[in-house]
């Protein structure tokens, strides 16, 4: 009887020290889940900010679109007409840069202000 008391005594010290290990293993394994809570809940609020500046990216691009869109566009043509150009001075303004032109395919174009500002800078350059 005595052997089977103590037989009950161990099997009750190794039970509360397995509960004890398993209780230890749930706090750590709670630890950790809080530290992933607080890591998703930065990442979140950092893609919340990229999601902000990225709409401000887009509201500044499309204002700069709208404005370049109210100025008027000069082909190659209106380029040499204005300038009282040939089409190989022309060419060689390109080459030289001089004056550069936006591309769109084979179609070169200027804006009249960036045009303005090429051939000032040009004069700046000459002297």
């Amino acid at each position: 009887m005595e052997i089977l008391l103590q037989q009950l005594a161990d099997q009750a010290v190794r039970t509360n020290d397995l509960f004890e290990t398993q209780h230890q293993t749930i706090l750590v394994l709670q630890s950790i889940l809080q530290k992933q809570q607080e890591l998703l809940d930065q990442k979140e609020k950092r893609l919340e900010r990229i999601e902000d500046l990225m709409l401000r990216m887009s509201e500044i691009l499309d204002r700069d679109l709208l404005s370049l869109l109210d100025q008027p566009l000069l082909f190659k043509q209106d380029v040499m007409e204005k300038l009282a150009i040939s089409d190989a001075t022309f060419r060689n303004y390109v080459a030289d840069e001089k004056l550069n032109p936006m591309k769109l395919g084979k179609i070169e174009y200027f804006f009249a202000r960036d045009l303005a500002k090429q051939l000032l800078e040009t004069k700046w350059r000459r002297k």
